[in-house]
């Protein structure tokens, strides 16, 4: 059995173990529930540690109006939890998605447009500047004390999501007693994989007297965190470039197997300053820092068709397969689903790609509240926000070819009149390389002569098999012998073993972004509490006023270096200068040649069959070894998702820390070259204004708004021009500017009846509107190209295009149904089950359309999709929430050690569907959403000891789409996942706290499929995280 076999067994047997006890404990918990709930005294205990985080959850939980779930700062500090996602997957309807292991994005019910607050008002996180999703990578999880979560909509929060709403709650000096109070911890980390030596300290200070406080609290961390994926790059379909095969199947650009290690350094600040400033007046000025500095380094190797259009559904061939019984709506010929293929390889290579991503945001916020003890009260408050972010990517490819001509291969060697004419360079490139590397005696007319790239590399296509019927994809054929460099009875095995065998194909710095955003916040509210209730029911009334301004400038760029400027003899094809900078390529590549129609470098050659001088350009990127610039690194272990790959080296991605200045140093500059198409600016502005009540009739008792917001976008887009030479960037073509406005009334309403001490009934109605991602009305149009294969060399060819965005879409609409019984039996303990519905009125999803587009020649051979974001007719989620948070305390409270135990369990069911349809004709659910979650925590708590285990469990989600033909889509699904995490914490004496964690402790691995069909799938990638363990210590004084 393999070791992912034998995962699989133990996450099948620990999954029916946990639903096991879970089960058994609401048996035991409903036997005893009645008896405890009569018996039920209220003490004056503090209740502290897991068991008081729970006492403080199920309180607010009784407390609130609306239905709320929450964590509290035990909750977050004492599970292995890094980010505040982390945290949050342990509450019922919640959904997380995982980057390198660590809690990133989060969704509510199934739905990703999720609200984040700060302490009550609109948060600027980083890590989602222009995003509606909660990404809170950046946020570290200990300098919070408490986390709520909003399902349905509270009249007086600032702002609500669609299908929730997130309010982080930080710590004030006032939480604390008078005088000093210092906490801290410190805690080593360590990887299976990666092996290296993290850390993590986190501490809060704090002082205040009767009038007066001040706080600060900070966190600190670096994680190496390690990863392995394998799968499919660039999915399409054999006839989706005008094939006639009787049979559909998928036949990707390439395949890729790598490792991965994100370095993440992580820094947070909280200052708080409280002042009771006398008659009911108290004045509160804090600020967050968060400061996120990632590494995200992978090495691996890429196996493909070289993006050629000669090779497209060519070089890949069905062994295995399985017919889906479903058919293109395009050509009407059946999908096969594909066990196995046999790949004519066009192109080897290692590739080692590093995406450093820096970003800080700071929140201050500047509030005055008003409370005498009378009637009214009031809070007046300003927030100042920014966020910067700036993420670059270097990478380099290591080729094995030799690039010599040869059928159906991709080749240097182009002229069919002479096949030993390739890469052309100057004579002072030529003069550093020896006389034998020459492809053959013809000089041109500076000196420039012909190389051969890649003397050592192999000579023809690798005939690989490539398996993927079992739990991960399994190689094979590296071993057979192939003609090349190295010599007779040499296999691709032995070419990836030897160092001088690998040439760089490219150097690139692309898909660059820098963000930057502001938000400026004014807010008033008043509230007036009756002592005899309004109009017989009325308890309370509230009302304000709000302004926000948020705006967000996006600059997508790819790096340029000018070439050939200044050599002596070069000129372009008309025999004019090069300009003085020389011709400006977005990609240092060895099969890029300066002879398109924008800026040529080159010399003229003898025709070699006339004699006559003809324009032969230079090649970009000379003939370089993988050390000429760069160290190397020897990669054999890619984890559990691929095997049969031999050994194979690499640059090591450590040399991309700083790409700017790695292009700088090779190629002599570093130019931006803005890609309009995804470079704009959005201003958003919300003026908004509610009147809320509170009611109270007998044991019925809620409350009920209207809040009114009127939104005005302003959008800048930039046009897209024809497409550079030396690259696949467009021009920037100038600007469009379009501005609109809309108003929505949005009412609420959250009811509650108590129909004893233990019992309630809730229901929720509201009207909820959440604006998109700002990419969606800012992003413009992008060209996409590929090389254009054999008859038509050196010109890109355009494949598809994406339009990323458009001002006149309309921002999520959703009219939401909440229902919910609750039972509590005990200080911690309570049983709930919900019931929900959202109506999404109005949302964006998919679409696609047609373009034509002309190549990179000028000429518009062909129609091409083009995808963009279009307005949804309508979708809806629904489902039901159980839980029961159980401290044994409460139902068996005389029975020893056993009533030290406790659970806090929870089951969500949410289906969902929105309007584009599969290849069966059945709606596809909403992106990122499972259908069903699980999670289940089981704690013990005694004076000394506490101890969690954490299980997770989702259902498969939908992670994104493949065209199918026609209107049709193939969903792409990530399997169930289940993550395991525990924590163990003995108090050493009453203020020092030693403790262990350990994160995904068994090694869960995500897979994802292709789903044609029910029943019928396909592999498409899986992604294996690493278990990781701490070991820290916390004290208090």
């Amino acid at each position: 059995m393999s070791q992912e076999a034998r995962k699989s067994v133990l996450k099948r047997g620990l999954t029916l173990a946990l639903v096991a006890g879970a089960s058994q404990l609401a048996l035991a918990s409903g036997a005893f529930a009645q008896q405890a709930a009569d018996n039920t005294q209220v003490e004056e205990v503090v209740v502290t540690g897991v068991r008081g985080s729970q006492l403080k959850s199920v309180d607010l939980k009784r407390k609130e109006a609306a239905i709320v779930d929450a964590i509290s700062a035990e909750d977050i500090g004492k599970l292995p939890d890094v980010t505040i996602a982390d945290s949050l997957q342990r509450i019922s309807g919640v959904q997380i998605q995982r980057n390198a292991g660590e809690g990133a994005t989060v969704n509510i019910r199934g739905l990703a447009q999720v609200i984040t607050l700060l302490n009550g008002e609109q948060y600027l996180s980083a890590g989602n500047m222009g995003s509606a999703q909660p990404n809170l990578l950046d946020v570290p999880s200990q300098l919070m004390n408490q986390v709520l979560v909003y399902k349905s909509t509270n009249p007086r929060n600032a702002l609500s999501g669609i299908s929730g709403t997130l309010d982080l709650k930080t710590r004030r000096p006032f939480d604390f007693k008078n005088g000093f109070t210092v906490t801290g911890a410190a805690e080593a980390q360590r990887g299976e994989r990666t092996k290296e030596d993290d850390y993590l300290l986190n501490g809060v200070v704090n002082w205040r007297n009767d009038r007066v406080g001040l706080m600060l609290s900070a966190a600190g961390s670096k994680a190496n965190l390690g990863n392995n994926s394998s799968g499919v790059v660039g999915l399409s379909g054999n006839n989706d470039w005008g094939g006639s095969a009787a049979t559909n199947f998928v036949s990707p650009h390439g395949f890729e197997s790598f490792n991965r290690v994100v370095e993440r350094k992580r820094l947070g600040v909280n200052a708080s300053f409280q002042a009771d400033l006398g008659e009911g007046f108290t004045l509160i000025a804090e600020g967050f820092y968060a400061k996120l500095d990632e590494y995200n380094r992978g090495a691996g190797i890429n196996i493909s068709n070289r993006w050629d259009g000669g090779a497209f559904g060519n070089w890949t061939k069905p062994t295995v397969s399985q017919n889906t019984g479903v058919n293109s709506p395009a050509n009407g010929r059946p999908w096969a689903a594909v066990d196995e293929y046999d790949i004519d390889a066009w192109w080897v290579n290692s590739f080692s790609v590093n995406r450093t991503t820096k970003s800080e945001s700071k929140n201050y916020n500047l509030e005055l509240k008003y409370d005498n003890g009378g009637p009214f009260t009031s809070e007046v408050r300003a927030i100042r926000a920014s966020g910067d972010r700036l993420s670059m990517n270097g990478q380099a490819q290591g080729d094995l070819s030799n690039w010599q001509y040869g059928p159906n291969r991709f080749t240097l060697f182009r002229d069919a009149n002479d096949r030993t004419r390739g890469p052309f360079y100057p004579k002072a490139i030529c003069d550093q390389y020896p006389s034998a590397q020459r492809s053959n005696a013809v000089v041109g007319s500076a000196g420039g002569c012909y190389l051969n790239p890649n003397p050592q590399g192999y000579g023809q296509n690798p005939q690989l098999r490539y398996n993927i019927s079992g739990d991960h994809p399994v190689w094979s054929g590296f071993d057979r012998p192939i003609t090349g460099g190295l010599g007779a009875g040499k296999s691709l095995k032995d070419y990836m073993a030897n160092k001088d065998s690998y040439a760089i194909g490219a150097f690139s710095s692309e898909g660059n972004n820098e963000v930057s955003s502001d938000m400026n916040v004014f807010r008033a509210e008043g509230h007036y509490r009756f002592d005899d209730k309004f109009l017989g029911f009325i308890t309370k009334i509230d009302a304000g006023v709000r302004q926000s301004d948020r705006s967000v400038s996006v600059e997508q760029f790819h790096l340029f270096s000018g070439f050939y400027g200044g050599v002596p003899g070069a000129v372009q094809a008309n025999g004019s200068a090069i300009p003085a900078g020389g011709c400006e390529a977005q990609w240092k590549a060895i099969d890029v040649v300066m002879s398109q129609n924008q800026c040529q470098a080159g010399e003229f050659v003898p025709d070699p069959i006339t004699g006559k001088p003809v324009f032969q350009g230079y090649t970009v990127n000379r003939p370089t070894k993988l050390t000429t610039y760069n160290n190397t690194i020897w990669v054999d272990d890619l984890g559990g998702v691929t095997s049969g790959i031999p050994g194979f080296w690499a640059i090591d991605p450590r040399d991309f820390d700083d790409a700017e200045a790695f292009h700088k140093k090779v190629f002599g500059g570093a130019i931006r070259v803005t890609v309009p198409g995804q470079t704009y600016d959005v201003t958003m502005k919300e003026q908004s204004a509610y009147g809320a009540a509170n009611f109270e009739i007998g044991n019925l008792h809620g409350d009920f708004g209207l809040r009114v917001i009127q939104t005005e976008l302003n959008v800048k887009q930039n046009l897209t021009g024809d497409t550079r030479n030396y690259g696949d960037t467009n021009a920037d073509a100038g600007d469009s500017v379009s501005k609109r406005k809309y108003t929505d009334w949005l009412p609420s309403l959250n009811a509650v009846y108590d129909v004893n001490d233990n019992w309630k009934f809730r229901f929720a109605y509201a009207k909820t509107m959440q604006p998109l991602d700002l990419g969606n009305y800012g992003g413009g149009l992008s060209i996409f190209t590929a090389d254009c294969g054999a008859a038509l060399p050196n010109v890109r060819c355009v494949t598809g295009a994406a339009a990323s965005g458009n001002p006149n879409l309309d921002p999520w609409r959703a009219s939401n149904f909440d229902g919910a019984i609750e039972y509590y039996f005990g200080r911690a303990s309570m049983l709930n089950i919900s019931a929900f519905q959202l109506k999404i009125d109005s949302f964006v999803t998919g679409g696609t359309t047609t373009g034509r587009f002309p190549d990179q020649d000028g000429v518009i051979r062909r129609t091409v999709n083009v995808s963009l974001p279009v307005q949804g007719d309508g979708g809806s989620v629904k489902g039901l929430e159980v839980g029961a948070k159980v401290a044994f305390s409460d139902v068996l409270p005389d029975m020893g050690v056993i009533s030290n135990f406790g659970v806090d369990s929870n089951y969500t069911y949410s289906p969902s569907h929105e309007s584009r349809l599969d290849l069966e004709g059945n709606e596809i659910p909403f992106f990122d959403n499972s259908k069903h979650q699980f999670n289940l925590v089981g704690w013990y708590q005694d004076d000394k000891l506490q101890a969690r285990v954490a299980y997770n469990y989702r259902t498969d989600r939908l992670s994104g789409t493949m065209g199918g033909g026609g209107n049709a889509v193939i969903p792409i699904m990530q399997k169930a996942t289940g993550y395991v995490d525990v924590n163990v914490s003995y108090n050493v004496r009453d203020n020092v706290t030693v403790y262990f964690n350990g994160s995904n402790v068994t090694g869960e691995i995500e897979d994802y499929y292709l789903r044609f069909a029910k029943g019928k799938t396909q592999y498409a990638n899986q992604n294996e995280f690493e278990p990781r363990y701490t070991l820290g210590i916390r004290a208090r004084w």
